[in-house]
C-alpha cells in the first residue's frame, strides 16, 4: 500500500489519513479547523468502541477486559490466521504474581533492576506490582485450574516448579525474592496461557478479530488530539476503523526488524527465535502520533542461536547449559565463561550483569569426544548431533589448522586457545574466565566440529512510553487522549529483567488498558462521522473436504495446527498438514515422521520425535480431533 499523504473525501479506502490529519493538527489554528472538517469527511469502514492492535497475551487481555466492561471490540492482527500470538505463544508462559504484603518489596526490586538506567516510572512499577496481586484470581476467572496453579507443599506453602514458584533471577538486589511465577495448568500443555486467552476471545460475541490486517496509522481528532481510530491495510486497501472510546497498542517489539536492531541495539544482526511479525510497526505508528519512546536499547537477550539463510527464525541453542566445547570470536580466542548462567541473555561479567557479549562472528567448537558424548543438538530433533553434522550445521575439521582456516582465524592463536583451555582441565581451574572446573571438558581428539552462532533474543522491551493508567504519553509526559498500550511494546523495564515479568506485564497492563479504553468518552463529537460498515468476517478457509475427510485442530508451539485426515473405512488412509507455524529445523523431523507412523499404526498412540515433542503432540492432537469428528 502506497502512502500518498492525500486525504480523499468520502472514502474509507484512502491514502494516509492519520498523516494528513496529524500534519494539519500542528500547522496552526487555520489548519486545525481545516483538519476538523476533514475528519468529518472521513468515511469509516467499521465502527467499534475499542480497537486493540495485536493478538498476543497483552492484546487478548485488553480485548477481554474491554469486552467484559461492555465494549464492542475489534482486534486487528498483522499475522495471518494460525500465526497470531507474537512472542506470547512462544514464551515460557510464566505470569508474574506476588502476595499482597510484598508489593512494595516488588517495587523496590523493579527499581533495583533498573540500576543506573533511571528512565523508569515508579508509579508504573507500583501499578505492575499491585496488579500482580490479582493475577492468580484473574487467571482462575479465565478458566485456569486453581489447584494446578498452586501445589500444596505443606509448610512451604503453595509453591512448586511448573506451577506457582518463586522465580528470582537477581537475588542480590533489594526487594528480591517475592515474585511468584504462575503457570497455567502446571505447564501440562503447550503455550497454555495463550491458548486459554485465545479461547476466551473466541467465545465472546462482542469481540471480532481481523487477521492479516496490519495497523498502518492512528486517526486523530484534529481539535482535541484524541485518537479516534486506526487505519489498517486489508487485502491491499486502507480501511479506516472508528474507535469511539480507545485504541490499545499491543504490537510487541521490533525483533524482526534488522534496521531497528542496528539502530537501537547496536547489533549488526540478530535474529528472532519467536515472532516474525514483530517488526517495529508500533514504533513507527507511535512516532507519527507524537508519542515519547523509552527503553529502546533494552531487550531480553542476547542468547545464542543457529540459523540457516532461508529460515525466518533462529533456533535457540544453549552451550552454557550443555557445558561442552568452547566459544571463540573472530580472533580465535575465548571471551567469556561459556558455562555462565544466562538470565534472559544477561550474564555476570566482571561483577556486573550485562547483555551477553556477542563477537561477530562467534563460533562454537567441539572435538570428537565431546560431540559424541553429549546430545548437544537434541533441540534439532531426531538424530541430534549426527543430523546436524549431516546437514552441515556443524562443519568438520580434521586438524586445528583446518579448523582455523574454516573460521578465518590464526592457527597458532587458536591452538594456544585450545591448549590453555585444556590446561585449565589439568589444573582444575579456568584462570582466564572462571569457568567451573566440573564444566571444563578437554578438547584433544580430532576431528573438530564448529558451528557459527548468531545472537538472538526473546523480545525487545522498547516502544511508546506509558503511564500507570496504561496511557501512551507524549514527549512532555501528557497522555495522548484515548491511546493506551500494554505488553512488550513499551515495556516498563529499563535494564535488567526477571523472567515472568513480560507476561505478567501483558496481563496487568492489558487489564488496565482494556478497562480505561472501554470507559465511555464524551470529549470528542463524533456525530458527523460517516460509517459505511464493511461486511468483514474472518473465517477458516474452505478446506475442500471430500467424503470421509475431516479437519482436526492441534495446539502447536507456534499456533493452531490444522490437519486433514482421510479415512478408508475405519483405517486412516492419509494425513495432510494444512497449516502449521512450527520452527523450521526443530519441527521438520516430526512433520516427516509422525503422520506416517499414525497411518501405519492406525492410531495416535505412537512415539513422538525427540527434540520435537511439542510438534509431535500437536499433530497427534489434531488427528485425534479428526478421529473424534469421524466417530472413530
Amino acid at each position: 500500500m502506497k502512502d500518498t499523504h492525500v486525504l480523499t473525501r468520502r472514502g474509507f479506502v484512502t491514502g494516509s489519513v492519520a498523516t494528513a490529519a496529524a500534519c494539519a493538527f500542528v500547522a496552526g489554528t487555520e489548519s486545525r479547523a481545516f483538519a476538523a472538517q476533514l475528519r468529518e469527511d472521513v468515511e469509516f469502514g467499521a465502527d467499534y468502541d475499542v480497537v486493540v492492535i495485536g493478538f498476543g497475551v497483552a492484546g487478548a487481555t485488553a480485548a477481554i477486559t474491554a469486552a467484559d466492561a461492555g465494549a464492542k471490540v475489534l482486534i486487528v492482527e498483522k499475522a495471518p490466521r494460525g500465526q497470531e500470538g507474537g512472542d506470547s505463544i512462544f514464551s515460557g508462559q510464566v505470569c508474574m504474581g506476588v502476595d499482597a504484603e510484598y508489593t512494595e518489596d516488588l517495587v523496590k526490586y523493579f527499581i533495583a533492576m533498573g540500576g543506573n538506567y533511571q528512565d523508569y516510572d515508579e508509579e508504573c512499577f507500583r501499578a505492575m506490582a499491585e496488579g500482580c496481586v490479582d493475577n492468580y484470581d484473574w487467571l482462575v476467572s479465565m478458566g485456569a485450574d486453581g489447584e494446578k496453579l498452586k501445589v500444596n507443599l505443606g509448610e512451604e506453602g503453595y509453591r512448586s516448579p511448573g506451577s506457582g514458584f518463586f522465580w528470582t533471577e537477581n537475588p542480590w538486589l533489594e526487594g528480591a525474592g517475592h515474585n511468584i511465577g504462575w503457570v497455567v495448568n502446571a505447564g501440562e500443555t503447550v503455550s497454555p496461557l495463550y491458548y486459554l486467552l485465545h479461547e476466551n476471545v473466541d467465545k465472546r460475541e462482542n469481540i471480532d478479530v481481523w487477521y492479516a490486517s496490519p495497523a498502518k496509522h492512528l486517526i486523530k481528532d484534529a481539535m482535541t488530539n484524541a485518537v479516534i481510530g486506526v487505519q489498517v491495510e486489508r487485502e491491499g486497501n486502507a480501511v479506516n476503523i472508528l474507535a469511539r472510546n480507545g485504541v490499545v497498542m499491543a504490537l510487541g517489539g521490533y525483533e524482526h526488524n534488522q534496521k531497528m536492531i542496528g539502530s537501537y541495539l547496536q547489533r549488526a544482526y540478530c535474529y528472532p527465535v519467536a515472532a516474525i511479525y514483530n517488526d517495529g510497526d508500533g514504533v513507527k505508528i507511535a512516532i507519527e502520533a507524537g508519542a515519547d519512546l523509552w527503553h529502546m536499547s533494552n531487550s531480553a537477550g542476547f542468547i545464542w542461536g543457529f540459523k540457516e539463510d532461508e529460515w525466518e527464525r533462529a533456533i535457540y541453542i544453549s552451550p552454557f547449559r550443555l557445558k561442552a566445547g568452547i566459544m571463540v570470536g573472530p580472533a580465535g580466542t575465548r571471551f567469556l565463561n561459556e558455562a555462565a548462567n544466562s538470565r534472559h541473555g544477561r550474564i555476570d561479567f566482571g561483577g556486573s550483569s550485562i547483555q551477553t557479549p556477542c563477537p561477530d562472528p562467534t563460533y562454537w567448537i567441539l572435538d570428537a569426544d565431546s560431540i559424541a558424548a553429549t546430545n548437544i543438538l537434541g533441540c534439532f530433533g531426531g538424530a541430534g548431533n549426527a543430523r546436524a553434522i549431516d546437514k552441515g550445521w556443524f562443519q568438520k575439521a580434521e586438524t586445528v589448522e583446518e579448523l582455523a582456516a574454516g573460521i578465518g582465524c590464526d592457527a597458532e592463536t587458536l591452538q594456544k586457545t585450545i591448549d590453555v583451555y585444556n590446561a585449565a582441565y589439568d589444573n582444575g581451574t579456568d584462570a582466564d574466565y572462571g569457568r567451573p572446573a566440573n564444566t571444563v571438558v578437554p578438547m584433544r581428539t580430532a576431528p573438530y566440529y564448529y558451528m557459527k552462532l548468531v545472537p538472538t533474543m526473546y523480545n525487545t522491551q522498547g516502544g511508546a512510553r506509558r503511564n500507570k493508567d496504561a496511557a501512551v504519553v507524549d514527549i512532555d509526559g501528557n497522555a495522548i487522549p484515548h491511546l493506551f498500550s500494554a505488553g512488550d511494546f513499551g515495556a516498563i523495564w529499563p535494564d535488567m529483567y526477571n523472567g515472568s515479568g513480560n507476561i505478567g506485564e501483558c496481563v496487568v497492563f492489558g487489564r488496565i488498558a482494556g478497562n480505561n479504553a472501554a470507559a465511555a468518552k464524551d470529549d470528542v463529537d463524533l456525530s458527523a462521522v460517516t460509517i459505511n460498515d464493511l461486511d468483514i468476517v474472518d473465517e477458516e478457509p474452505d478446506w475442500g473436504l471430500a467424503e470421509n475427510e475431516y479437519v482436526g485442530t492441534g495446539h502447536g508451539k507456534g499456533g493452531y495446527m490444522k490437519v486433514k485426515v482421510a479415512f478408508d473405512g475405519d483405517a486412516i488412509s492419509d494425513i495432510t498438514i494444512l497449516r502449521l507455524n512450527e520452527t523450521v529445523g526443530q519441527a521438520d523431523e516430526a512433520i516427516a515422521q509422525v503422520p506416517a507412523a499414525i497411518i501405519a499404526a492406525n492410531s495416535v498412540e505412537v512415539d513422538g520425535v525427540t527434540g520435537a515433542t511439542r510438534t509431535s503432540n500437536a499433530i497427534k492432537e489434531a488427528v485425534a480431533d479428526a478421529l473424534a469428528q469421524a466417530g472413530k
